[in-house]
């Protein structure tokens, strides 16, 4: 089978007539003429249809109108991760030529998901595979237009492609027909970055990352409603708890302040992982994770920021920074931790503009043939420095230490000193930026071990720096330790416990009842993805039993 035959069976598999038979019950069939438009761009909460005959085009808006992108044909069927998450379509459905078709509606296909696992393995890998092919073909109904340099750019393409969300770039430095297209739209070269979406064009100049939400449907709060479980904070840690939380039966929202996956998914590969022996991209494993949770029911938002968290009688209320709240019978506090700046002047300058804080396949593009600087010790860090080695001259790691081997796995280790573009600097440490224009061009460094400071010719600099908590928005509601993190359980003092005097927390609980904290958040965890995946997974077993489901 020749490799477009391969791709084409993954992106279009046909259905069997007895697959067919055992989804009739979920929905009903339709008569539709040519011309019919089954969902449009941008539309929520799209059915899911099977063709049974005719054709159907799926489509993209773009400048020159509606492109088909691919057909689909009797017995193939519709729907990306956008059906399942009940976000914005990228897509538009057109019948090409009469038919009839099998309409499933979203809380029907939702049950036959969780009820029949052949087919929902079936439906979620060809799921995720078209949502690959249309990001790596370079498809989509969302255009960003603006200077690869601009630090606005960076932060919108970065949002866009940590939510697994198709977009074209069009770069005004190098892209000729980038001038013609801004003058088409009305807008000048210095208002841009700006996003054009949908068939009307429509034109937003620099949205901010809840604008850019809103528009592509993440925004799914439901004021009025009260969960069984609300999870704060979407990396491995939440992720877990919300896929083990909504498995087994419980009503789950998800929210992060960012984009879902945590720090985890700005890693090029995870290579220590079990069950991935070739390793895999933490952006990879969290768009896999967040589909396994939308499967089973979770409603994912973001970004929402959490401010506060108030007992409200037998519930909780999380208060947002936009004014809305959430509230749930129980709370899982996963919001991680967050790097480290550096203490140097004017890094607010350089930052998404030649100072990043990952190392992901967009910033590695970036770097092409160029040195650049890595600033840390640790596992992040060394992935970052192995995967942005394959695309930059030179990769410089600095360090504080006297070298890497008690902060960094062995295995990493071998592959720096395996790895010949990839030069350690122990005992250096960052003194000062240079830059033009806003754009970093060189970094100077303190070498403490020579007692001389060193000019680098690097203008991009990846910063993987010790963790702080993000739980400013718990002080005065629950105990944290002296570096703030959250304590749960045995470390929690009988004092700390004021509120409910002879009770005994689980294992993951905070100082509130039915509150509990997961993953790096949580004092005395481990930082890496495996054992936040446990403590997620594990906490679920004590929601259960203090919401009476045991």
């Amino acid at each position: 089978m020749s490799r477009n035959a391969e791709t084409s069976s993954r992106i279009s598999p046909a259905l069997s007539p007895e697959q067919v038979a055992r989804l009739e019950p979920f929905g009903q069939r339709e008569s539709i003429e040519r011309g019919t438009i089954l969902f449009e761009e941008g539309q929520k909460n799209i059915d899911f249809f099977v063709v049974l005959s005719g054709e159907i085009e799926i489509r993209q808006s773009s400048a020159d109108g509606m492109q088909p992108v691919i057909t689909q044909g009797p017995m193939q069927f519709l729907g990306d991760p956008s059906t399942l998450s009940g976000r914005a379509a990228v897509v538009q459905a057109y019948a090409s030529e009469d038919g009839e078709v099998l309409r499933i509606p979203p809380d029907r296909f939702h049950s036959l998901i969780v009820e029949d696992s052949e087919l929902s393995d079936l439906f979620l890998r060809t799921f995720l595979e078209r949502r690959s092919a249309l990001i790596a073909g370079g498809y989509g109904a969302a255009r960003v237009i603006g200077s690869r340099f601009n630090p606005d750019t960076h932060r919108i393409r970065s949002f866009l492609t940590r939510n697994n969300q198709p977009h074209t770039f069009i770069d005004v430095e190098k892209d000729e027909g980038a001038g013609a297209l801004l003058e088409t739209l009305g807008v000048r070269v210095d208002e841009t970055p700006i996003i054009v979406c949908g068939r009307g064009q429509v034109v937003v100049r620099n949205p901010q990352d809840a604008c850019l939400a809103r528009h592509l449907g993440f925004d799914r709060i439901n004021e009025e409603e009260v969960c069984d479980v609300v999870v704060v904070g979407a990396g491995p840690a939440g992720l877990a708890a919300s896929v083990y939380a909504s498995s087994e039966g419980l009503s789950v929202m998800a929210i992060d302040s960012g984009s879902p996956g945590g720090q985890a998914a700005t890693s090029s590969k995870i290579e220590n992982y079990l069950g991935f022996p070739t390793g895999i991209s933490g952006h990879d494993l969290a768009q896999r994770a967040i589909t396994q949770a939308e499967k089973f029911g979770t409603r994912m938002a973001n970004p929402l920021q959490a401010v506060g968290l108030e007992p409200d009688g037998e519930t909780y209320t999380i208060r947002l920074e936009d004014g809305r709240r959430v509230r749930g019978r129980a709370v899982v506090i996963a919001t991680g931790a967050r790097y480290q700046r550096l203490d140097v002047d004017e890094i607010d300058r350089y930052e998404n503009c030649g100072v990043y804080y990952g190392a992901t396949a967009m910033e590695a593009e970036l770097c092409r043939d160029c040195e650049v600087v890595v600033v840390g010790g640790g596992n992040s860090a060394g992935q970052g420095a192995v995967h942005l080695s394959r695309h930059a001259s030179k990769v410089h790691i600095l360090v504080r230490r006297d070298g890497l081997a008690e902060t960094m796995s062995r295995y990493l280790i071998r592959r720096i000193e395996e790895t010949p573009n990839i030069e350690l600097h122990p005992r250096s440490e960052i003194t000062r930026l240079f830059g033009e224009n806003g754009r970093l061009s060189a970094v100077e460094y303190r070498d403490r071990g020579r007692g001389e400071t060193v000019r680098l010719e690097a203008p991009w600099v990846f910063l993987f720096l010790g963790a702080m908590p993000c739980t400013g928005w718990l002080r005065g509601t629950v105990a944290l330790d002296g570096k703030a993190f959250v304590k749960t359980g045995p470390e929690l003092l009988p004092e700390e416990l004021s509120t409910r005097p002879g009770y005994r927390p689980t294992l993951f609980e905070s100082s509130l009842p039915r509150v509990y904290a997961v993953g790096d958040v949580r004092s005395g965890s481990v930082k890496r993805v495996a054992s936040a995946v446990g403590e997620g997974s594990i906490v679920v077993q004590f929601i259960h039993r203090a919401l009476g489901g045991e």
